[in-house]
């Protein structure tokens, strides 16, 4: 990707996230939103709260199973920490910055090729792919009868086929590049460069991007992985029903499993810092087709919002100033530890 359409997509993203931030604030019916406010249970926000703290600490964890054939001896806390500095840049960043952290943390701590840790995200995309297919089956499974006719369930089943053909298409180029006949093809391709520097260069390249990936290709570790992504998803979806108990908002199974897949693909896309303004119209719009009020669907969205980003962001931060990491320099000094490779710019 250039730089002038890195530009475009990094303004076009921030862009529509504050516009429709901007578009969901001016809509606040303040004096109700007040009034369902008033009545949030702070023990039930407190229980959301552990189980998204949960649900990172998951991620964590089937990141730790898809690094293991590169480093058996990474801690739970090395990844725990690398996590939350992820989520806190994602938050307060644009472009999912903190995905680029998260791998050169851990590649600094550990000694690893930072592009073989980078390229884990290839397995984590296909274990959440199998995740979202998994809750998109299931909400429509528990779909009252009356709500299969609504557009935007026929909407989400179409996303979810994309999601299912383009996560089938990158398993089966990541078992290609695993072969060993891959390898060899690219040693031939390489053949022609008169410089053997250059060659083995590439080639060095092309290793380590399959050893993040090998995971995939290992059935006992990618199974383990596919079994935490379940709990990563399943732990989201009691966060928000946790938050409904807190709004005593009477809400079906199925409402909660399709305000979570609604979210999920809207977070798909390239937006503003910590998916402001997507994440709050899409809570409530979501929330309305089930029913809630127009105070309900609101106050959810901004309270779940901050449930979901604001205690990481605290943790990965402090995190972050440990490792002398901040928002402005985002890390450069920790990637010049590993030799430029990585640089997020």
């Amino acid at each position: 990707m250039s730089q002038r359409q890195l530009a475009i997509r990094l303004i076009g993203g921030v862009a529509l996230g504050f516009i429709l931030l901007a578009w969901f604030i001016s809509g606040l019916e303040w004096k109700e939103l007040w009034g369902v406010l008033k009545q949030v249970s702070l023990g039930w926000l407190l229980v959301a709260v552990v189980l998204m703290l949960l649900d990172y600490f998951f991620q964590a964890w089937r990141w730790g199973f898809l690094l293991r054939h590169v480093d058996d001896k990474i801690s739970i806390k090395d990844l725990w920490n690398a996590t939350a500095v992820m989520w806190a840049f994602n938050t307060l960043l644009p472009l999912r910055a903190g995905n680029f952290l998260r791998p050169a943390l851990i590649a600094r701590r550990r000694g690893l090729p930072y592009t073989t840790v980078l390229f884990t995200m290839v397995a984590e995309y296909i274990c959440d792919v199998f995740g979202i297919l998994i809750m998109l089956l299931t909400m429509l499974l528990f779909l009252p009868s009356s709500m299969t006719e609504q557009p935007v369930i026929g909407d989400l089943q179409t996303y979810g086929i994309f999601i299912a053909i383009g996560g089938l298409a990158t398993f089966g180029v990541v078992v290609l590049l695993l072969s060993r006949q891959a390898r060899n093809v690219v040693v031939g391709l390489l053949r022609p460069i008169p410089s053997a520097r250059v060659q083995k260069k590439i080639l060095d390249i092309f290793d380590q991007l399959v050893a993040g990936m090998a995971a995939v290709g290992d059935p006992l570790r990618f199974g383990q992985a596919l079994g935490v992504t379940l709990l990563v998803w399943g732990a989201w979806l009691l966060v928000i029903l946790a938050t409904f108990r807190a709004f005593g908002l009477q809400m079906p199974f199925s409402g909660a499993l399709f305000m979570e897949a609604s979210l999920t693909l809207s977070m798909l896309v390239p937006q503003a810092p910590g998916f402001l303004g997507v994440f709050q119209v899409i809570t409530e719009k979501a929330l309305s087709l089930w029913g809630a009020s127009s105070a309900h669907g609101q106050g959810i969205a901004l309270i779940f919002w901050a449930i979901c980003f604001v205690p990481v962001t605290i943790i990965g931060l402090i995190a972050a100033s440990r490792e002398g990491i901040g928002l402005i320099n985002r890390g450069r000094g920790l990637y010049e530890d590993l030799g430029g490779d990585g640089n997020s710019d």
